[in-house]
């Protein structure tokens, strides 16, 4: 399982700029009294997210439908936010490096996998120039169907899908939403397309335990059973009143304090490996949009919430750590490190004469990648930059669960010391409604009176 290290965040390793254990145990009763909230919340169904993982009828909906297009060569995915960060996530970590650079039969049969976002003009074409609409299945996410960018690429790919297809093209789609309301179910319905039902209670940053990410996985053959597994087993951790044995407790509660008591809101994650990197960008957005507020609970201006940021180590060694190392002290550390990749691979003994090369021969690219970590910890620690650090055993789908569950929890958690709504983005909001406005939506013209494209 995932285990959690606190050992660089306190004042022994990390000097004044660590936390003390007193610090720890006088948060300690918040924390208890949130996760009391968070299984008495559980019970009266608000937070459903936490029962994802034992939902079989969800499950076998999506294993169901992804059968049906075991013969596709692409999986293309329109959405934006949680609704494709969570699934380009679970790619990264669990598929191939080089997945969509291999043959059908190197890949399993399994397609390659494109993630339609962000509304590049050049991207979009390159993208539907690229996948054949006979040979790929289009997977529209979108709860509402009304997010723009959502929406623009849903009539792209109609509008492909009818030119080449004709009466057919309805073959290559299935729609991830609402499963009562909306203008994508009311359109489904309309059109007699595939549907996959989100769950009304689960937001998109929470979603990638839904039909968001279980569909793609299942087209991709990723083991679905270990990665809910995993996220299970995590939940029942996280939600434990034995603090010292809670990492979701932990690490919210630390970074939460790293925050308001010292003055860190910048709270970067360093993944130690390639398949892990989009793991941070996934948590950028859940901690990012769930913490950011505006108001408190109780209606008062607080403009909180800490600045998530990705980096990748060792690459970001070479671009980053300079500024982490010997710049201000505002920021903390969440290391994600890899124990066991899935390859080892070993460096040949090659020019004995040559300084800078013949210590590494005989030994490991994997040895490097765990001194490089251990290194960069270390010196962090030593001019008092403190940090905490994920330990995955294993890349695999189990792990991966695990940590989704241990986040979203976590950020439930801080939520509730911030003293927050984490399930709302009002925010994200505003700036949907000038984009009605600015693009003509009727109703929303008066919204953005004064300012042009």
């Amino acid at each position: 399982m995932l285990t959690f290290s606190t050992d660089h965040a306190f004042t022994e390793k990390s000097g004044k700029h660590g936390l003390s254990p007193r610090e720890i145990e006088k948060i300690g009763p918040r924390l208890s009294s949130a996760l009391t909230s968070i299984r008495e919340r559980r019970r009266a169904g608000e937070l459903p997210f936490l029962d994802l993982p034992s939902d079989r009828k969800m499950v076998d909906s999506c294993r169901s439908i992804a059968a049906r297009f075991s013969t596709a060569q692409n999986f293309l995915l329109a959405g934006i936010g949680g609704s494709a960060l969570g699934p380009a996530a679970l790619f990264g970590a669990l598929a191939h490096p080089l997945h969509n650079l291999l043959p059908a039969d190197r890949r399993g049969g399994r397609p390659r996998f494109f993630v339609l976002d962000n509304v590049d003009p050049d991207f979009a074409a390159a993208l539907f120039g690229f996948c054949d609409p006979r040979e790929t299945v289009f997977n529209i996410i979108s709860k509402s169907g009304a997010t723009a960018e959502t929406a623009a690429a849903s009539l792209l790919i109609f509008d492909r899908l009818q030119h080449v297809l004709g009466a057919k093209w309805k073959e290559h789609v299935v729609c991830t939403t609402d499963p009562r309301t909306g203008d994508l179910r009311k359109l489904c319905e309309r059109e007699g397309l595939l549907t996959l039902d989100l769950h009304p209670g689960v937001g998109g940053r929470f979603s990638v335990l839904t039909p968001v990410g279980l569909f793609p996985a299942f087209c991709l053959g990723f083991d679905v059973d270990a990665l809910l597994n995993g996220a299970s087993e995590m939940a029942g951790r996280c939600l434990s009143d034995d603090l010292s044995q809670n990492p979701a407790a932990q690490l919210a509660g630390m970074l939460y304090l790293f925050d308001s008591e010292r003055t860190k809101p910048i709270q970067v994650m360093m993944a130690y490996a390639n398949s892990l990197y989009l793991l941070a960008d996934w948590f950028r957005q859940i901690w990012a949009e769930s913490l950011g507020k505006a108001v408190d609970l109780d209606g008062q201006k607080v403009n909180v919430g800490p600045t998530p940021v990705k980096a990748l180590g060792a690459t970001d060694q070479h671009s980053q750590v300079q500024l982490y190392i010997e710049g201000p002290f505002d920021k903390v550390f969440v290391f994600l490190e890899a124990k066991k990749f899935r390859t080892e691979l070993p460096l040949p003994k090659l020019y004995d004469d040559v300084s800078s090369l013949n210590y590494l021969g005989g030994q490991t690219i994997n040895k490097l990648m765990a001194a490089e970590f251990t290194a960069t910890r270390e010196a962090l620690a030593r001019q008092e930059r403190p940090s905490l650090t994920i330990t995955f055993p294993e890349l695999n789908a189990h792990g991966v669960g695990e940590f989704f569950m241990l986040i979203e929890i976590a950020t439930t958690i801080a939520g509730a010391l911030y003293h927050v709504n984490p399930f709302d983005q009002p925010g994200v909001e505003h700036g949907k409604v000038l984009t009605y406005g600015l693009m003509g939506r009727k109703g929303y013209q008066d919204k953005a009176k004064g300012i042009s494209v």
